[in-house]
C-alpha cells in the first residue's frame, strides 16, 4: 500500500515531467528550432530510404492528398480576401489572404509529412518485428513529432477561416471541413 508521502512524491514527480515536456513544446516555437525541425524533415524524405520506401508506391495518393489541402487553403484565403477587404485596403487583404493560404498549406502539409514518417516507421519496425511503446496522450504527441507550430498555422489558418465561413455559408465549410479530414483518412484507407 501506497503512504501519503510515496503518494505526493509521485505526484511531484509527474509535475516535473509535465513542466519539462511542456517546456520542451514550447522551444519548439523558437525560430531556429522552427527552421531546424522543418529542414530535418525534408532531409528525411530524400535521405531517409524507409521512408522513402513507403511514399514511392505511394506517390499518387500521396499527391491527391496534398491537392486537397491545395484547395482547401486556396477557397478559404479567396474567402478571406473577401472579408479582409470590407475593413482594410486591397492590398493589403490580397497579402493576409497569401498569408493565409500559405501558413493553411504549408501547415497541413507538414502536419501530413510527419504523419507520413511515423506510419513509414511503424511499417518498418512491424516488418522487423520491433515494438516500441510510445507515450501516449497529445503532449507527448507534441513533444516527439515537433508538430506544434503545424497545429497553430492549421487553427490560424483553416480552422478560424472555417468557422468564420461557416457562420455565412455553413454548407461549403462543411464540405471543406470533410475534404480536409478525409483526404488523409483515405489516404490510409486506400494506399496501406
Amino acid at each position: 500500500m501506497l503512504s501519503k508521502r510515496d503518494i505526493r512524491r509521485a505526484v511531484r514527480h509527474g509535475e516535473r515531467d509535465l513542466r519539462a515536456a511542456g517546456g520542451d513544446v514550447l522551444s519548439q516555437l523558437n525560430p531556429r528550432n522552427i527552421v531546424r525541425d522543418a529542414i530535418d524533415l525534408a532531409l528525411k524524405f530524400t535521405r531517409d530510404p524507409v521512408l522513402q520506401a513507403y511514399v514511392a508506391p505511394r506517390a499518387w495518393a500521396v499527391i491527391a492528398v496534398v491537392l486537397v489541402f491545395v484547395l482547401v487553403s486556396s477557397v478559404l484565403s479567396i474567402d478571406v480576401i473577401m472579408k479582409a477587404s470590407r475593413y482594410m485596403v486591397g492590398f493589403i487583404a490580397l497579402l493576409v489572404g497569401a498569408v493565409a493560404w500559405t501558413g493553411g498549406v504549408v501547415g497541413q502539409i507538414y502536419v501530413f509529412a510527419i504523419w507520413l514518417e511515423g506510419r513509414a516507421v511503424q511499417a518498418d519496425r512491424d516488418e522487423r518485428g520491433l515494438h516500441v511503446r510510445m507515450p501516449s496522450g497529445f503532449l507527448a504527441y507534441l513533444k516527439y513529432s515537433r508538430a506544434l507550430v503545424a497545429w497553430i498555422l492549421i487553427a490560424v489558418c483553416v480552422a478560424l477561416p472555417l468557422l468564420v465561413m461557416a457562420e455565412r455559408v455553413p454548407l461549403v465549410a462543411l464540405i471543406l471541413l470533410t475534404a480536409s479530414v478525409s483526404a488523409p483518412a483515405l489516404f490510409r484507407k486506400f494506399a496501406a
